[in-house]
């Protein structure tokens, strides 16, 4: 994970939402030194509004997400924001938050930096 924003709404008079930017790749292989081959890197841009119960932590350098989960409540759940979503970590960023809606703002080719452990491979 390379970014999380989150807006309380009261600038623009929108609604409480949070910001993800994911890199996400293939892994096609490995390579003659053993090491895993990371192909077709993309960074994917979500957008999660209505957000309520945000839980986060460990936010660091290196932030590698297990998982994305999501999950509907239901329509009998006590709020709108009944859309549950976890951020299982591998290292750094983790957490869980529920919302209202969930968008996808944008999947763009990604090149890593050179402070990226995916830097080059």
């Amino acid at each position: 994970m390379y970014a999380v924003r989150l807006d309380s709404g009261q600038r623009l008079t929108g609604p409480t939402s949070l910001e993800l930017d994911i890199h996400v790749f293939a892994v096609e292989g490995t390579k003659s030194d053993g090491h895993s081959s990371f192909t077709t890197h993309t960074l994917v841009t979500l957008r999660f509004e209505g957000v309520e119960a945000v839980e986060l932590d460990g936010f660091g350098p290196q932030n590698v997400l297990d998982d994305l989960v999501i999950e509907d409540l239901g329509p009998g759940f006590a709020t709108a924001a009944r859309i549950s979503v976890s951020l299982p970590s591998n290292n750094g960023l983790g957490g869980a938050f529920r919302c209202e809606d969930i968008t996808v703002l944008g999947a763009l080719p990604f090149d890593p930096g050179p402070r990226s452990p995916y830097y080059g491979l």
